[in-house]
């Protein structure tokens, strides 16, 4: 039974990760990067710092450089220099940067759809709670 469910586990998060690599790239950003986090954690602020957006991210600091950079290079994003600290930036979205973050949360949200058909409440809540309860083992193990 747990070698079945190890494998379910697996299976629902390669057919996620397929649906939402396959869904970036229709919109133009590439998959395993942050692009997408970055651009839906900058739509809820008005400017934030870069070490800031590393840590709600949760991305080490070279690969956020390195991700920041392709975005302003597409005109999603863009840096200014903290006037408050000079070796720092600000970050924020561009209009167009607003725009790719709406399409990125309604993808997201349409992938939420698929996962969850056919769920109600007690399903949705059932699952959690069992989620949970593996979520915690791995963090205690």
């Amino acid at each position: 039974m747990k070698q079945r469910l190890r494998r379910l586990l697996f299976e629902i998060e390669q057919l996620k990760r397929n649906k939402v690599q396959d869904f970036l790239l229709s919109i133009g950003l590439t998959p395993g990067q942050g692009q997408a986090r970055i651009l839906i954690s900058l739509a809820s602020s008005e400017h934030v710092s870069q070490r800031k957006l590393a840590d709600e991210c949760m991305l080490d600091v070279t690969t956020m450089s390195r991700t920041l950079d392709r975005l302003e290079k597409q005109g999603l994003i863009e840096r200014k220099r903290d006037p408050g600290c000079r070796r720092a930036y600000q970050i924020s979205l561009t209009d167009a940067g607003r725009m790719k973050a709406e399409e990125v949360k309604e993808g997201f949200a349409r992938l939420e759809d698929i996962l969850f058909e056919g769920f109600d409440e007690t399903d949705m809540e059932g699952l959690n709670r069992e989620l949970e309860k593996i979520k915690k083992n791995l963090k205690a193990g």
